[in-house]
């Protein structure tokens, strides 16, 4: 090698040697996931609102009584706008037609243009317009002192809010000695109705109540006992036992609590298979809207259940 090329790579190593060395790359820092948006606070209306929907959705049967409904189905699935009226006539072994009218918000043929004062007088007072006694198959007896004060605003606040339809309700047709056997069912609360106490039982007994479960299921005596069952219930294809609810009756006396919540629940997914006279249609028992009911309730009911009286009417049941 000449000595001007051993110059030459010399200075080529030296000034690779001088050359700055380039920086360390830098630490990754693992991100921290965002912590998510604190949730919005629900307005006191927006909650109340709910609760009534909650209540004539899936507890009161708002719904199942004021909708038309498909008897030829299995369970009787809605066929009509929610809420926008139906009639039951003698099929159903009643005197006469009895049509539960439009509740929705249409101010012409639903409740649209009613005060709050006029439903809740109609809710738990049987007070229709003109002060006349509403059939006691919308059940204001059962609510009259049950339903509490501010459950009762909550389903005239969510009916507020239901979609109005421009659909009229034929009236009534009953008999004039049936409408004066029923004028004095009517009548004013006996004050303010109180929340009930909040553990189960007491929870359970009130969804109960207001569910009307303790008169459908009641004995078929002169006097009847709430949940002994023994009853059978009309519907248009034929009469469907109402068993006991009591905790040594035929349903309760085997079923955990886990199952009798499956029993509910599991109608919410039944496809509705068609309907044949002669067999248990499930038409009479609001189990569509009853598998809507939040699994606590469901769980305080059957807890209520469990404290009653032993049956002595045993009926054959679903």
């Amino acid at each position: 090698m000449s000595v001007v090329a051993l110059l030459v790579a010399v200075s080529g190593c030296r000034e690779k040697d001088a050359a700055p060395k380039p920086p360390p790359p830098p630490a990754v820092v693992e991100a921290k996931p965002a912590a998510p948006p604190a949730p919005k606070p629900v307005s006191a209306q927006a909650a109340l609102v709910e609760r009534g929907r909650y209540l004539g959705e899936s507890v009161l049967g708002c719904v199942d009584c004021h909708t038309r409904r498909d008897t030829g189905r299995f369970g009787g699935p809605l066929s009509g706008p929610p809420l926008a009226g139906a009639c039951f006539g003698p099929e159903w072994d009643l005197p006469g037609t009895l049509c539960a009218p439009n509740i929705t918000s249409d101010p012409v043929h639903g409740v649209g243009r009613w005060t709050d004062a006029q439903l809740l007088r109609t809710l738990r007072e049987g007070y229709g317009q003109g002060d006349r006694t509403l059939f006691p198959m919308m059940p204001y007896m059962e609510w009259r002192a049950t339903l509490s004060d501010g459950d009762a605003k909550a389903v005239v606040a969510w009916l507020r809010t239901v979609p109005a339809v421009a659909l009229p309700t034929p009236p009534s047709q009953l008999a004039p000695e049936v409408l004066a056997d029923i004028k004095d069912l009517a009548g004013p609360l006996p004050g303010p109705v109180a929340e009930p106490a909040q553990d189960d039982v007491s929870r359970g007994r009130y969804l109960a109540t207001i569910a009307q479960c303790a008169f459908c299921h009641a004995s078929a005596d002169e006097e009847p006992r709430p949940f002994a069952g023994g009853r059978a219930a009309p519907t248009p294809l034929g009469e469907e036992p109402v068993p006991s609810l009591l905790p040594e009756g035929p349903i309760l006396k085997d079923l955990s609590e886990d199952a009798f919540v499956a029993r509910f629940t599991a109608f919410k997914d039944l496809a509705p298979a068609p309907s044949k006279k002669g067999q248990v249609n499930k038409l009479s028992m609001p189990w569509r809207a009853f598998s809507s009911m939040k699994e606590e309730d469901l769980r305080a009911v059957y807890r209520f259940l469990k404290t009653q009286g032993v049956a002595t009417q045993r009926a054959t049941g679903p």
